[in-house]
């Protein structure tokens, strides 16, 4: 009977990763980025998506067509660039990521992204990064 009630509340207690969970959405994202896959890349955000600082403010254009081209110009330039989540925290809509980037610099970079996801797309990115 304990070992039922244990298994029953980690069911209840354990993320959801269906295909349109947000958890799924962003590791979708992060093996698409890693693999250089744009339009894999693409199909996980919304038309609309905005790329925000945690002051709320615009960090880059908003939008598909923007977001397609940003990250062509970043693949050509930095063609080993890859992505590492050390940590991942999953709280409803939102996945936060802490992450590692190498490859695009001299050193590698780490970053905290808060991706908020509706319906299986990002719909807004907030970054953390050292300066």
């Amino acid at each position: 009977m304990l070992i039922s009630l244990l298994f029953a509340a980690n069911a209840v207690l354990a993320p959801m990763t269906t295909p349109d969970s947000p958890e799924t959405a962003v590791q979708r994202q992060v093996e698409a980025y890693n693999a250089h896959d744009l339009d894999s890349f693409a199909k996980c955000y919304s038309d609309d998506i905005a790329f925000l600082g945690l002051d709320g403010k615009a960090e880059a254009s908003p939008g598909i067509v923007a977001l397609r081209k940003d990250y062509a110009d970043l693949f050509k330039r930095y063609p080993k660039v890859k992505v590492q989540i050390l940590k991942r925290i999953v709280q409803g809509r939102f996945v936060i990521d802490q992450e590692r980037t190498e490859g695009a610099g001299p050193s590698p970079m780490t970053a905290t992204a808060i991706y908020e996801v509706i319906q299986g797309k990002i719909v807004r990115v907030r970054f953390l990064a050292d300066q």
